[in-house]
């Protein structure tokens, strides 16, 4: 098949969403990387991804709104275009480099983003020495106007241009040159992270140039720590690593493919202790892994933007859920922050304690009978926040209770007769905790009417005192029968403890 005659329909059938507009941009610069390694100059290696922007702004009111983003240059000093290389770009679906995770589409990315790539690209022929190709890339001629001619040029390496920014894309990407670096950084931060060394990458966007090996330096707060697990029959390779808390990023997963980032997935809260704020020696970070495995290359869709696992799956043969491997690596994320997690633990749970016997003691009676983890929050969490989380479980003990006191009746089929008593008594002593919270809480809502009043019948700071509707409302509504309001609205037994067994009241 030639590239021109399947190409439009290729491109119909390729999807990318509109967020991920930089996806071509980064592959290009990914493809940089590869260009640069199979020249075998990794340690000279350069590569730079110049932001065109337009040279007059639209009727802009904000003088300070940067110039549209209109296309991007990206330049390395790599192989170049060689015969081979760009046989391979002819070919759809090449399997040249496949060994690096390329899937011979990134060139379709391309032209899902972009109107038109332009390319120069200097390479060595061993038979005719210096050579440069140039040629450009669109939807409508394919690759059209190739030439090849010879090169003074003794240094070999590629300049693209991708031209005409689908606005569609362009609005739903970052506008400033270090947001775009930053995002850059962590799309190929396993090349960072790993084992030997990366090519120098710079961002450059007007007269601002940004390096990403400062950008790590800046952003990490610790060495990244790698380590391989095994979940079914797959080898998984874990990247810890702690981010400077100045960054703004939650705590999470970054599920890699072909040595790409392709999906982030927050775990704040997924684990006791692991909230907004964590910190060990050296002071606040955000937590990240990054997690890649032949597993996920294999079910990585052709866009890289998606995997092809299911949440979850039972019994199905060498299938690996998404749920498998975020609890596979949520434990391993639970052994290497254990020292910083403890603290966290301690701190929530002292603010649990704290907020129970300060402010709302009617959940002391069920807290035994709520899971620890849920008794660990966050120890910034609101009081309102605090007390929403507590109702929950204490809903859900009293949702038990129900469901428990329906079942006590029925004894189990063989069950022994001092089996069935402790269970009953179980039961009854969970029933009696709950009573405990409903009485607790009656104390406690009588202490805040009370200080209601004595607020309301005090001299105010203007000499006066506060109307006499204030202080019936708060009694009994006005303009209302006892069967219109709710019995919490009613406090009549400020008068007299025994109005609160009335019939009816007008």
């Amino acid at each position: 098949m030639s590239l021109q005659t399947n190409l439009k329909g290729r491109l119909r059938n390729t999807s990318l969403p509109k967020s991920h507009g930089l996806m071509p941009v980064f592959e290009a610069v990914v493809n940089s990387i590869h260009s640069i390694e199979e020249k075998g100059n990794a340690d000279n290696g350069k590569i730079v991804l110049r932001i065109n922007r337009a040279t007059q702004g639209g009727l802009d009111l904000d003088a300070k709104a940067l110039p549209p983003i209109i296309g991007f240059t990206i330049a390395d000093n790599g192989c170049g275009f060689d015969e081979t290389n760009f046989k391979s770009f002819e070919t759809l679906d090449s399997d040249h480099k496949i060994d690096k995770g390329c899937r011979g589409v990134g060139r379709l990315m391309w032209l899902k983003v972009f109107d038109l790539v332009e390319v120069e690209s200097h390479f060595f022929d061993v038979d005719s020495g210096p050579k440069k190709r140039e040629f450009r890339f669109d939807d409508k001629l394919g690759i059209h106007g190739e030439r090849v001619v010879a090169a003074t040029e003794q240094q070999s390496g590629t300049l693209i241009k991708l031209v005409g920014f689908d606005e569609n894309f362009r609005k739903q990407v970052p506008t400033k040159g270090l947001s775009i670096a930053n995002q850059l950084l962590e799309h190929v931060l396993w090349y960072f992270v790993r084992q030997g060394s990366a090519p120098k990458i710079l961002v450059e966007d007007a007269g601002d140039v940004f390096d990403l090996d400062h950008l790590l330096e800046e952003h990490m707060h610790a060495s990244a720590f790698l380590e391989t697990i095994t979940i079914g029959d797959y080898s998984f390779d874990l990247t810890h690593i702690k981010f400077r808390a100045s960054v703004n990023k939650k705590h999470q997963l970054a599920l890699c493919a072909a040595n790409r980032l392709v999906k982030e997935e927050s775990i704040q809260g997924k684990l006791p202790g692991l909230y907004g704020k964590i910190s060990d020696a050296s002071g606040e970070f955000t937590y990240t892994c990054y997690v890649s495995s032949d597993y996920l290359n294999e079910h990585v869709r052709s866009e890289r933007t998606a995997f092809d696992i299911a949440e979850d799956v039972e019994d199905m043969l060498n299938e690996v859920s998404f749920k498998v491997i975020r609890d596979a690596v949520l434990a391993r994320t639970k052994e290497y922050l254990k020292d910083v997690l403890a603290e966290n633990v301690s701190a929530g749970r002292k603010r649990v304690d704290d907020f129970i016997n300060n402010h709302a003691p009617r959940y002391r009676p069920i807290a035994n009978h709520v899971a620890e983890e849920m008794l660990i929050v966050d120890p910034e969490k609101s009081d309102k926040e605090l007390e929403l989380h507590l109702h929950t479980q204490w809903y859900e003990v009293e949702r038990q209770l129900v469901s428990e006191g329906h079942e006590i009746m029925q004894p189990h089929n063989e069950e022994h007769v001092e089996e069935y008593k402790e269970r009953l008594s179980e039961y009854l002593r969970k029933a009696e905790d709950l009573k405990k919270s409903d009485l607790a809480n009656y104390v406690s809502h009588r202490r805040v009417i009370i200080d209601l009043l004595q607020k309301s019948i005090e001299r105010m700071e203007d000499g006066k005192y506060a109307r006499e509707d204030m202080i019936h409302e708060l009694i009994m509504p006005m303009r209302k029968e006892s069967s219109e309001v709710f019995l919490d609205s009613c406090n009549l037994w400020l008068i007299d403890e025994r109005l609160a067994f009335h019939n009816y009241l007008v």
